[in-house]
């Protein structure tokens, strides 16, 4: 008797690339896109994005996918909501704080 074991299917590395703007408008696009992230196991390309709504931002907090690549206005908007540390990719070298 073989043991079942399945072999995952291989999936997609490249990331999904994210919209310019992530505004109420485009929350229905944007939710699909992480629909799809997160059926191929891939992280959220988001070097293009110019501008984050608080909608959106929701919507990528929730989704738990991986950034790559955070233009400077998706590190922007992280701040600006407090939730920096959500960022997937360390904007600098990590490094302990003594008291």
């Amino acid at each position: 008797m073989t043991a079942d074991v399945e072999t995952p299917a291989v999936p997609s590395t490249a990331p999904v690339l994210l919209p310019e703007r992530l505004d109420t408008a485009t929350v229905g696009v944007l939710k699909g896109l992480v629909q799809q992230a997160e059926a191929t196991e891939s992280a959220l390309d988001a070097s293009g994005v110019a501008y984050v709504g608080g909608l959106c931002l929701q919507v990528l907090l929730a989704s738990g996918r991986p950034l790559v690549a955070p233009s400077e206005k998706v590190r922007e908007a992280f701040a600006l909501f407090g939730v920096s540390e959500f960022l997937s990719e360390p904007s600098t070298p990590s490094s302990e704080l003594s008291a």
